[in-house]
């Protein structure tokens, strides 16, 4: 695990600031680059519970579902604010995520999976249902869509400004975390619960926490988003929205935040003309998921990070032969 440089870090945040300077005034343009920037942090809470924690999960739109719905009803029952509804997003899908960790901590592998999957399903028939809270499958609209005063952009502009500073806040905490002493303990998990228990780690605490964090940037992101769009319904969380993010971090790495970041980036710019054909989106995330696992295991930041470390490792090593031979067609001893 290498801590991603400050150089890096502020080239990551200039990304989509100046993506959105660029497109300034061009509604679809700014919108494509927020559903990259949600989808992203999707996509880093997911990788840090599945690259790094080793905690398989299906549950990215059940919590991504629980932060819109708590934000809106914040928003629209008691008529707060978007940060204080981000706030009451983060707690309440953290929670929920840390009871969802209890019972299951034992269990391992694709039967996780399984389970998370279950909790997404739940979740949406929850909406579905709870007609008197979530408007059932009417949903809940009228949200209103948050601007910056003291700027003179439109809202769109101010409303990418407010979503790129949660995510930025995101990933360097979530950046900050994996390499800490809590982050190792937690990525330990990921190879052998045994080793991780030998070693003094709580195993317990440590895999319901990691359910707990990401579930929290799940459920924040998720108050953008309802925001964002101003309408939310049952079938704004489907579980196409899981399998969807799973794909984004098999294709740009599940181990490397920046990764998430090119996957989102990637499935986000090809997702606009599979939208005039329904039918093939899913199919073609599942080859990307396919084709990814056969001939780049790792993903594709991973990758060519790796193929970069040994083109420089080549010629460090070519470096020292070839001053040797030009020194000696020179007629040097």
């Amino acid at each position: 695990m290498t801590r991603i440089s400050w150089a890096q870090r502020a080239v990551i945040l200039a990304l989509p600031l100046l993506a959105g300077a660029v497109f300034h005034g061009n509604a679809y343009a700014t919108s494509i680059i927020i559903f990259i920037l949600i989808n992203g942090v999707l996509a880093i809470a997911t990788c840090f519970c599945m690259g790094h924690a080793g905690q398989i999960t299906l549950a990215q739109a059940g919590f991504f579902a629980i932060g819109a719905y708590a934000s809106t009803l914040v928003s629209l029952r008691l008529g707060l604010s978007l940060a204080i509804g981000t706030v009451v997003a983060i707690i309440l899908a953290g929670i929920v995520g840390y009871l969802m960790g209890r019972p299951i901590m034992k269990i391992r592998g694709h039967y996780l999976g399984l389970v998370t999957l279950s909790f997404t399903m739940v979740v949406q028939q929850v909406a579905e249902h709870w007609t008197s809270v979530t408007g059932g499958a009417s949903g809940l609209y009228g949200i209103e869509r948050p601007s910056i005063p003291f700027l003179p952009f439109d809202t769109l502009f101010e409303f990418l400004l407010l979503l790129t500073a949660y995510w930025f806040v995101v990933f360097i905490a979530t950046d900050n975390l994996i390499n800490s002493r809590y982050g190792r303990a937690m990525h330990a998990l990921k190879y052998s619960d045994w080793g991780a228990q030998a070693c003094g780690i709580d195993i317990a605490r440590y895999k319901t926490e990691a359910f707990a964090i990401s579930a929290g940037m799940m459920g924040g992101v998720g108050a953008f988003y309802a925001h964002f769009v101003q309408y939310i319904g049952p079938e704004s969380f489907s579980l196409d929205i899981s399998i969807t993010v799973l794909a984004m971090c098999i294709l740009g790495g599940m181990t490397d935040l920046r990764g998430a970041m090119v996957g989102a980036l990637i499935l986000g710019i090809l997702n606009e003309p599979l939208r005039a054909y329904p039918t093939l989106q899913p199919i073609a995330y599942a080859l990307i998921i396919i084709g990814m696992i056969i001939f780049l295991p790792r993903g594709v930041v991973p990758s060519l990070v790796t193929l970069i470390r040994q083109l420089q490792q080549r010629r460090s090593k070519d470096k020292p032969q070839h001053e040797v031979a030009q020194s000696h067609s020179e007629g040097h001893p």
